[in-house]
């Protein structure tokens, strides 16, 4: 009975032994196992996880008593690494460095100002002088017959009117006139007359100037010819009828009767009026000189 007893004592203190080296070989596991990685403070930034250290070739392993290699050293601990990862903190500096000084105001006197615009250009002024040439053609037909003294016609200029390099008028620019002089022809002597002047230019910037030139004069065609042909033409016709009548004294008596007739339409009949026709051109020359001013 006491042998049993001893038997069970030994396999109990066996058992124990065998329990107490697996606990012991726990423990020394977990000591060489690597530390849980700390938990960092709220305002640390997250740390870098390092890069997992190459295998080690079996031919490659240090020496015993040598140091290992850098590329073989275990790697930092986590707090270590989130150390050295963490971005450094900005310095913080005084706030009168970092205040730049104010510049100083900028006085009137040192304001730059923009430069004036430029003074438009003064109108141009130009002079017309006496005697200039103003060549105008007839917009209508003139008849002394047909029109009285203080009538309006209009005409247009047949060339432009050029003063010191300067264009008064283009050609076509409107003229206008007035009738100054009618005459009519009378039963026995005289000619029918009729006299024309300008009185208006219509300019290039759109000014109606008033200007005045020389009278042009035109005269109806002579009638002497015809009212010869008229007289020869009734005594001629007077003799013939006279011959008829009475032979050759009765000739004479109608050649008489014949020139009274002719000669009596002569007297009863006006001579032709004067005619300008349309289209006539005609050079008026300027009375007096015209200043103008340029219009803006």
């Amino acid at each position: 009975m006491k042998a049993i007893q001893i038997a069970i004592l030994a396999a109990l203190v066996v058992t124990g032994t065998l329990l107490y080296k697996v606990w012991r070989g726990q423990q020394i596991q977990q000591a060489q196992a690597p530390a849980p990685a700390a938990a960092t403070e709220p305002t640390a930034s997250p740390a870098v996880e390092p890069p997992a250290a190459a295998p080690v070739a079996p031919s490659a392993a240090a020496a015993p008593g040598k140091p290992a290699p850098a590329s073989k050293r275990a790697p930092a601990a986590p707090n270590e690494t989130a150390q050295s990862a963490a971005p450094a903190a900005p310095e913080q500096t005084s706030p009168q460095a970092s205040l730049a000084p104010a510049p100083p105001p900028r006085s009137d006197s040192h304001a730059v100002s923009a430069p004036p615009a430029p003074a438009p250009a003064p109108p141009r002024t130009v002079t017309i002088p006496a005697g200039t040439l103003i060549p105008a053609r007839l917009s209508e037909t003139l008849a002394s017959d047909k029109m009285q003294v203080g009538d309006s016609f209009f005409a247009v200029l047949d060339s432009p009117l050029v003063i010191n390099g300067l264009v008064i008028a283009e050609k076509g620019a409107r003229l206008e006139g007035r009738v100054v002089e009618i005459e009519q022809a009378g039963r026995v002597k005289g000619r029918a007359a009729l006299g024309i002047q300008l009185v208006r230019l219509h300019t290039s910037d759109g000014q109606r100037v008033a200007i005045e030139t020389e009278t042009f004069r035109r005269e109806a065609e002579a009638t002497k010819g015809d009212d010869a042909a008229k007289v020869g033409l009734g005594a001629g016709l007077g003799a013939a009828i006279g011959a008829i009548a009475g032979g050759g004294k009765g000739a004479a008596i109608g050649a008489a009767a014949g020139g009274a007739a002719g000669t009596g339409a002569v007297l009863a009949t006006r001579g032709k009026p004067a005619v300008i026709p349309v289209e006539t051109r005609i050079e008026f020359r300027l009375n007096s000189p015209v200043t103008l001013t340029e219009k803006r």
